[in-house]
């Protein structure tokens, strides 16, 4: 009985981290009691001086169905795609779980559940930066479809979000377990987590309530071609009657006060060298249409090529041209206006797998486990720091966001710091098809608008195109899987906030204080192993 009743509660935490994430069950103040039943778990092998094993199972089984859960729609990209990300990512949540166990068993309770918090904002931090980044599942993306409840995410980002919902998990469980146990302070802890509750949720609607929209109001076109990206966008339909398609869609829209045209990621499907841009036909179609509207900017996603010669510095992602020379192919987002400039963004955050392969010199046997979590195939170079595409008075300038860049709140700040008066994602969520995978993207996004107080603009080639302010309201958005055109306004800004300034210091400063936490750990293990090997 005691087997089967540690086991449900594994499985009614993973039900509750489910249940409150966005697109699967949406009620994200269950987030502020998943953690207890795992807990409870916990303290049962901890008082019984239960096996590791054990907890490794009990925590592992958690950590497997909420992954499971909330991602399993990867699988409409790829099975093995899936199987690796559900897999690696419980392990690793395990992992950090079981080095509280450890913290709490040989440096003290309290130490313990302070270490929990440490460490797991300590692992997100790691996860958003490292090799095998996947950090679809940072605690604080939880929220990202209750926005007038975060607005302080401006102050923390993401990640002190996941701090609230470690703390009061905390203190929820202490005050529990001191109520069953008749120890008379339940209250204090009680007290202190509804007083965090209730305290960034009156903050937050403070702040709601003064970010009114300011700075310059502009008006930008958006188009969805609605091309499926199994059948047709790669192949299926040649690329001249895509650009047809979407510059006929904009047409529709476009006037003399509109500034930007935003077109979606990969809206040029086949790799075009990047010397070679002007004379294109997408670019030449383009120019057309920035003829006929003189102060017109167009955004358009495309894949291109670059061309490096024998004694060039290259990246390591360069390969070898038959002859000489070397190549990178990049997703790539490029800006054209009224000048014979071009400009070009090339995609940084690279989807693991299916644009990136980690660890492929040290470990080569992973590219046979290409993980297709959507985008396009292959391995990608990148650039070192986002452009930023400033107009000509250098008045306005947007932050050309392309596809799962929009996932990484730090990385963004970069463009803000650059000069980004407004975000602009173009993206392709029809890989994943009619699952909760395109609507969790598109709720990250907004997370991005509060973080760094811009609008956004959203152009979905598959998926949801959308416009978000400034707060994180979701202003106008298309249905799913619906040719359609937005006509908007929006406001560009240039103030910068204090998560801008500062990034995520919450996790450096946890990444920092954890391995000290652990070398603790190891020093009090060995310390009192010593002393019970004396005694014997």
């Amino acid at each position: 009985m005691r087997k089967v009743k540690l086991l449900l509660l594994s499985i009614s935490s993973a039900i509750l981290f489910a249940i409150a994430w966005p697109a699967v069950g949406g009620l994200s103040a269950l987030i502020f009691l998943a953690f207890i039943p795992l807990l409870y778990v916990e303290e049962e092998i901890y008082s019984n001086n239960g096996s590791k094993l054990k907890l490794l199972l009990y925590s592992y089984i958690t950590f497997l169905i909420f992954n499971f859960l909330t991602t399993w729609w990867i699988y409409n990209a790829s099975d093995w795609g899936a199987a690796m990300a559900i897999i690696c990512n419980a392990i690793f949540m395990t992992t950090v779980f079981y080095l509280f166990h450890l913290t709490k068993k040989w440096v003290g309770i309290k130490q313990g559940y302070i270490a929990l918090i440490i460490y797991w904002i300590a692992f997100e931090y790691v996860h958003l930066n490292w090799e095998l980044s996947w950090s679809w599942l940072t605690f604080g993306n939880v929220f990202a479809n209750n926005v007038e409840s975060i607005q302080w995410y401006e102050f923390t980002g993401v990640l002190g979000g996941s701090l609230l919902v470690l703390i009061v998990n905390v203190l929820f469980y202490t005050s529990i377990k001191n109520y069953l146990s008749n120890k008379k302070n339940y209250l204090r802890p009680l007290g202190a987590a509804v007083f965090l509750l209730i305290g960034s949720l009156f903050y937050s609607e403070v702040l709601y309530d003064s970010n009114k929209e300011a700075g310059n109001e502009l008006q930008a076109v958006i188009v969805q071609p609605n091309i499926d990206p199994y059948t047709d966008k790669f192949g299926g339909i040649a690329d001249s009657d895509q650009i047809d398609l979407m510059v006929s869609l904009s047409r529709k829209a476009l006037t003399d006060s509109t500034d930007y045209l935003l077109l979606p990621e990969t809206a040029i499907p086949t790799p075009t060298w990047e010397h070679d841009l002007e004379y294109q036909y997408a670019t030449e179609e383009f120019r057309k249409i920035i003829k006929d509207y003189p102060k017109l900017k167009i955004i358009v996603g495309m894949l291109s090529s670059k061309l490096y010669l024998e004694g060039d510095s290259m990246p390591s992602t360069a390969k070898k041209l038959p002859g000489s020379g070397y190549y990178d192919n990049y997703n790539s987002a490029m800006y054209l206006d009224s000048s014979n400039s071009i400009k070009i963004h090339r995609k940084s955050k690279l989807v693991l797998g299916a644009e990136k392969i980690p660890f492929m010199k040290q470990l080569p046997f992973l590219k046979k486990l290409s993980i297709s979590l959507g985008g396009t195939t292959g391995r990608y170079g990148t650039q070192d720091k986002p452009t930023v595409f400033f107009d000509a008075e250098r008045k306005n300038a947007a932050a050309p966001i392309i596809c799962y860049e929009s996932i990484f709140g730090e990385y963004v700040n970069r463009y803000t710091l650059q000069g980004a008066t407004f975000y602009a994602i173009i993206t392709n969520d029809g890989w994943w098809g009619d699952t909760p995978g395109y609507k969790q993207h598109l709720a990250y996004a907004r997370l991005r608008a509060i973080e760094g107080r811009r609008d956004l603009i959203r152009s979905a080639n598959t998926g949801v195109s959308a416009v978000i302010n400034k707060r994180g309201d979701l202003l106008v958005e298309t249905n799913y899987w619906e040719r359609d055109v937005i006509k908007t306004n929006f406001s560009a800004n240039s103030e910068l906030t204090f998560y801008v300034k500062y990034g995520d210091y919450l996790g450096r400063i946890a990444a920092f204080i954890s391995p000290l936490l652990l070398l603790l750990t190891l020093v009090k293990s060995l310390n009192k192993t010593e002393q019970r090997l004396k005694k014997d």
